[in-house]
C-alpha cells in the first residue's frame, strides 16, 4: 500500500464493505462485502468472523474468494489479512 493505493471500509448496519482504492481514489475495486457484528460492550480487542456475501462479490475481479474473514478492532483500528497475487499483508484501517 502507498499514499495513493490503499483499502477503505464502510460499515453500514450489519454489513462491512471494503474496496481497493488506487490512483488517489480515482479507481476503486471491490474486495469484500460481508457481515459485521457490532460489539455488545467496549472490551478490546473485539474480534468477529465476517461471512462473505458471495452474490455481491462473485463478479469482482479483485475480491477475496474466502468464505469468511476474521477482523479485529483494537486501539481505534480494524485489522485483517488481505492477499493479492500470492502476497498476504495485515491491513490496518483507522478512521
Amino acid at each position: 500500500m502507498s499514499d495513493d493505493s490503499y483499502q477503505e471500509a464502510v460499515i453500514d448496519n450489519d454489513i462491512i464493505t471494503i474496496n481497493w482504492v488506487m490512483n488517489n481514489g480515482v479507481t476503486k475495486s471491490l474486495y469484500w462485502v460481508g457481515s459485521f457484528e457490532a460489539p455488545v460492550n467496549a472490551a478490546e480487542p473485539y474480534t468477529w468472523t465476517s461471512k462473505r456475501d458471495k452474490k455481491a462479490t462473485e463478479n469482482a475481479m479483485m475480491a477475496s474468494g474466502s468464505d469468511t474473514k476474521e477482523f479485529t478492532f483494537t486501539e481505534s483500528e480494524i485489522s485483517y489479512e488481505a492477499s493479492i497475487l500470492g502476497t498476504t499483508s495485515i491491513v490496518r484501517l483507522a478512521k
